[in-house]
């Protein structure tokens, strides 16, 4: 008696599915992979803020055609049309002027300069009856100053809300100032200018790029009296020496901070 042996193939359908099945699986070995790698980059460029990721550098004055973000857009991308980058968190200050009259050429910041005044109080800095405090939880306006004088940063967008007094305040013309350890010196006239097409008065958008360290002073023409406002500071890179020590870049840059229903094309 003899016997034949048939060999059974796997039918079409068969294969396919065994071919999917790989393929799914060398995808989630790739996820996972791909998930470790960002996860360890997160952590290592992680500044004591929001965990970031390394990105192209903040290249927003380069050329107008490479200044646009996408407003009203929910990407985040940064300014040179290139991967995404982490979204800008912005470091906020609250200027509150308790006195009946205005107070003139107040300056904000000036870590070199004001980081000693006795006139700091539970972290904020009160000069001529005009007080200056941090807007954000557990950080206050004197650390913010230690921060700037260690870990300067470019700002990209700055946006000034009125919350009580003179509606005006918030346009009031403000002069940026720095220098380096030689002398040289640079001031900037700033005016800020409410957008036609905005529908809000009580804020505006200042959409020029500058530097901040310990240096940098932002002179304020005029506080005016009883008034409140605050300055939000979004960062477009900031410097961090520390991340060296881990092998990642010491600079971080951000993306679009896609504040809803203010323009955010950088002009330079």
């Amino acid at each position: 008696m003899s016997f034949v042996t048939k060999r059974i193939g796997c039918s079409p359908e068969t294969k396919q599915k065994q071919n999917l099945f790989k393929n799914k699986q060398k995808q989630n070995k790739m996820s996972v992979r791909n998930y470790i790698q960002n996860a360890k980059a997160n952590y290592a460029n992680w500044t004591g803020g929001t965990p970031s990721f390394s990105a192209p550098r903040f290249q927003n004055l380069v050329s107008a055609d490479k200044r646009q973000f996408l407003a009203g857009n929910n990407q985040m991308l940064s300014a040179d049309g290139g991967a995404s980058a982490a979204q800008s968190q912005p470091y906020i200050i609250t200027i509150s002027n308790a006195s009946a009259t205005a107070v003139s050429s107040f300056d904000v910041l000036g870590a070199y300069t004001y980081i000693g005044n006795t006139g700091f109080s539970n972290g904020s800095l009160t000069i001529s009856g005009v007080t200056i405090s941090s807007a954000i939880a557990n950080v206050n306006y004197q650390q913010f100053l230690y921060q700037s004088m260690q870990q300067p940063f470019s700002v990209g967008l700055t946006y000034i809300e009125n919350v009580s007094g003179s509606a005006s305040q918030i346009t009031t013309t403000f002069t940026l100032n720095t220098q380096d350890a030689n002398g040289n010196q640079m001031l900037r006239t700033i005016v800020p200018t409410i957008d036609p097409y905005q529908q809000q008065s009580t804020i505006v958008a200042v959409k020029q790029l500058y530097a901040i360290d310990g240096f940098t002073k932002l002179t304020f023409t005029t506080i005016a009296a009883s008034s409140v406002f605050r300055v939000h500071f979004y960062p477009a890179t900031n410097v961090n020496l520390a991340s060296g020590l881990t092998g990642a870049p010491v600079t971080q840059s951000y993306g679009n901070p896609n504040i809803f229903g203010v323009p955010t094309n950088i002009i330079g």
